[in-house]
């Protein structure tokens, strides 16, 4: 053995530079799966360290009105309750410019988990306190930013003044989605009430966080126990880490996936280059089976230079990678609260490893079994690559290392179901680019035997090289069209969401969106926003907010279904069909007619039927301040997503919910500078009705759009950089055999300008084929994903895809003709040198 690693070695200084594609396609594929194995592991791992932090404790409690004494003392006795009350208004300064903010006061014993950071440093409580009759708050560090706030100022709320006595620099339980639903102000108790805002119809939520040490499930199903009654909603931290894990799970899945795509590419270089290095080396192979070195040895010497240098290679990748990674949690910890966790990396890595050495042997046995079946009696037959034939052992060994790759890849991902799905999809492509490839070919071979059809002797002579088997039209086909495809489709995702962001909701989205209106500010909201110009449209909705407590005349407390009991805890937006300013879509059922005043009839959104399996015509009832509705289930409706503005969990027949209206929603169409003037001015006369400008949701959209962009690009390049690598190596595999040829033709008398016209014909017709394949695969994917997933039309941009994927084909094969150009040294006296 010390003599094979010692060879193999020695052999690798010597000629292991012609390897260096092999190498270059691990390192880039292996730096994608650990790079995104990488940062799911550090973001999953940190968020679910701080799930108690970001949830604010074991178990949170929230009702609409402060719970009893009698509630209270019990959760005292089986853990520590904190209480913190919550209400979303406007905060104003003293230009006139408001802001959405979430209005928070909290307790002495908050935070349960971690701790509030104020700056300047400060306890919460005596930086909160009055002072001189002045009240002071705590501003989000990102909203003292955005307004331009600093200790000192003045700001108004309600119908009180505060003094900003700090910003808050980190505050645990802070929502992820803060930056655009409303960032936290922190306040007394006594200022909370000085505000006015407090009031029997206002939308205030008390929270309860508990800290305990019995595992919270166990908590949530006693509490509801010993308080049957009680309407408020109960969650653990664990419901919230499962809702956080199932979604980083998928994104993870989908990291990983894009880094086995780029592997997978990959591994056709490794294919080509292995093949390139061993075809150079047949006659040496032939010459120490001659010299009585046996198969069995010859193999250990060849598979052991491979695994070095996947090793290395791989190693080199998982490097990268992690380096990536660790970039990427670091531009994610921007926004979230997160600290990288090198500990976190080593799992990823080591599956990234193994990743790329499987691989490397996967697609490296096929080329060595053939290598290897080469006979000493070709030293005096003359060598020749093209008439070896790869042996079954060396088939079987290559489908035991792409069964174990597989094995590892549905393991490795989050959701095995993408990896499942990943490897199903991977083995349809493989068969169809297959058949692609002899349905090509025999089209070829078909147009060149019709006599009628005129063809240039350039063109005929490249359809007959594309019928050759050792042709680059497979391995084209295979990294260039799938790198292609990925980019196709990622272009096309991000110029529908683009499209989106840009024209389709600032064209159909209202530029203001208002809640919490009482009936009799109505006139008063109508009339602030009609004096403001371009006021094209102004629309209003009751909201009405109720529980579903029975469905067909069983009770949701009463089921054996915690599920259910605990949905008849939640609390859902209701409102009529007047009021459907979330233009939602009929999934399953019919609207009633516009005029209908028969029975009364509900429509419920698709999440919310499903999750309790609903079915059109169940007999529905819900709870609405403490009064029971009832209505019969007509439809079953989805959100239009991209343009939803209230996620409505049920609409009704009109009239249903009149005795219960006592607050509004609503939106106003007009120009973004006319709806900032129109928040200030409502601000300004009805401080409790919370607005949300769409242009700024839009803004922070856009922004994050341009994160991910760069990100698909990045990803994107890397795919197209490995599918690049594997037309060099097959460039560099098929160079010998085509400048063979060539100077065969002519020395039998073509001319220079023939053979250069050749080859263009090739390798155009090679970039047409699959700049096609790209453009259909990419399309369908990109169009799979964005109707289905997204709820969006890519109809009229499928021109970006098809000019991406024409121009890169374009270009990279264009290079690889003008490199065969340039190694053409056409002589006649080759043929006698070569011994051919």
């Amino acid at each position: 053995m010390r003599f094979l690693l010692d060879l193999a070695w020695r052999d690798l200084r010597a000629s292991g530079r012609h390897l260096w594609i092999f190498c270059a396609c691990l390192v880039l594929g292996v730096a994608l799966v650990a790079a995104g194995g990488g940062l799911y592991r550090q973001v999953a791992d940190a968020l679910q360290n701080d799930a108690r932090q970001l949830f604010g404790g074991d178990l949170n409690i929230e009702n609409s009105q402060p719970l009893s004494p009698e509630v209270l003392a019990w959760m005292g006795e089986r853990g520590t309750v904190s209480r913190v009350v919550e209400l979303r208004t406007m905060l104003r300064v003293a230009d006139g410019r408001a802001q959405l903010i979430e209005l928070q006061s909290a307790d002495a014993r908050y935070p349960l988990y971690g701790s509030v950071e104020l700056a300047p440093a400060g306890d919460l409580a005596s930086t909160l306190a009055q002072r001189d009759r002045q009240w002071g708050a705590a501003l989000d560090g990102a909203l003292a930013q955005r307004l331009g706030l600093a200790v000192g100022d003045r700001v108004e709320v309600g119908d009180l003044t505060l003094t900003v006595r700090a910003v808050v620099q980190r505050q645990p339980d802070r929502s992820l989605r803060a930056d655009w639903s409303g960032a936290p102000v922190l306040v007394a108790d006594g200022a909370l009430q000085a505000t006015g805002l407090v009031q029997p119809l206002s939308r205030v939520e008390y929270q309860y966080r508990v800290r305990t040490e019995l595992a919270p499930a166990v908590w949530r199903d006693a509490f509801v126990a010993a308080f049957p009654t009680l309407d408020a909603e109960v969650r653990t931290f664990e419901e919230r880490s499962e809702r956080m894990a199932e979604v980083l799970g998928q994104i993870g899945s989908g990291l990983l996936l894009i880094g086995f795509s780029a592997l997978f590419i990959g591994g056709l270089g490794v294919f080509n280059s292995v093949q390139a290095y061993l075809q150079g080396k047949l006659g040496t192979l032939a010459t120490l089976r001659a010299l009585g070195l046996r198969d069995r040895r010859l193999a250990a010497l060849v598979l052991l230079q491979v695994l070095m240098l996947a090793l290395l290679a791989s190693g080199v990748g998982v490097l990268v990678g992690n380096a990536l990674a660790l970039a990427g949690t670091w531009a994610a910890a921007q926004r979230l609260p997160l600290a990288p966790l090198l500990q976190a990396l080593w799992l990823p890595s080591l599956v990234a490893l193994g990743f790329g050495v499987l691989t490397a042997l996967a697609f490296a046995l096929p080329a060595l079994g053939r290598a290897l079946s080469v006979s000493p009696a070709a030293l005096f037959r003359g060598l020749d690559g093209t008439g070896l034939r790869t042996p079954k052992r060396a088939w079987a060994l290559t489908a035991l290392a792409a069964a174990a790759v597989a094995a590892l890849l549905v393991a490795s991902v989050p959701d095995a179901r993408f990896g499942l799905a990943f490897v199903l999809a991977t083995v349809v492509l493989l068969a169809l680019l297959d058949g692609l490839t002899r349905l090509l070919r025999r089209g070829a071979r078909a147009l060149l035997a019709r006599p009628g059809v005129p063809l240039p002797l350039a063109l005929r002579m490249a359809l007959a090289g594309l019928q050759r088997a050792d042709s680059p039209l497979r391995a084209a086909l295979l990294s260039l069209g799938a790198a292609l495809a990925l980019l196709v489709a990622c272009t096309l995702v991000v110029a529908s969401l683009l499209r989106a962001v840009n024209e389709t909701v600032p064209e159909n989205a209202p530029a203001l969106v208002f809640y919490d209106v009482q009936t009799e500010q109505i006139p008063l909201l109508q009339t602030t926003l009609q004096a403001q110009p371009g006021l094209s449209r102004l629309t209003t909705a009751p909201l009405v907010l109720g529980r579903l407590v029975a469905v067909n005349g069983e009770a949701l407390r009463d089921s054996a279904d915690g599920a259910r009991v605990r949905e008849a805890r939640d609390e859902q937006k209701l409102s009529n069909r007047a009021g459907n300013i979330d233009d939602v879509v009929i999934r399953d059922g019919a609207w009633w007619p516009a005029d209908h005043t028969g029975a009364p009839l509900v429509a419920m959104e698709d999440r919310e039927a499903d999750e309790l399996g609903l079915q059109v015509g169940d007999r529905l009832v819900f709870d609405v301040l403490g009064a029971p509705v009832q209505a019969e289930l007509a439809a079953i409706y989805t959100q239009r997503r991209m343009q939803a503005r209230l996620w409505l969990e049920a609409i009704f027949s009109d009239g249903v919910l009149d005795p219960h209206i006592t607050r509004h929603v609503g939106a106003a169409y007009l120009g973004a500078d006319g709806a900032l003037a129109a928040q200030d001015a409502l601000a300004a006369v009805a401080p409790n009705i919370a607005t949300v400008r769409t242009e700024s949701l839009l803004r922070e959209t856009r922004a994050l759009m341009a994160r991910a962009s760069a990100g698909l690009a990045l990803v994107a390049g890397v795919c197209l950089a490995a599918s690049l690598l594997v037309l060099a190596s097959v460039v560099a595999s098929s160079r010998a055999r085509q400048v063979y040829d060539a100077t065969v033709m002519h020395a039998l008398g073509a001319r220079h300008g023939t053979l250069r016209q050749v080859l263009y014909w090739e390798y155009a017709l090679l970039a047409l084929v699959t700049a096609g394949f790209a453009m259909l695969a990419g399309g369908a994917l990109a169009t799979g994903l964005l109707r289905w997933r997204l709820d969006l039309d890519p109809s009229g941009l499928y021109w970006t895809g098809a000019l991406t994927a024409m121009g890169v084909a374009a270009v990279s094969l264009g290079l690889g003709a003008r490199y065969l150009l340039a190694q053409m040294r056409l002589s006649p006296a080759l043929l006698l040198r070569s011994g051919a």
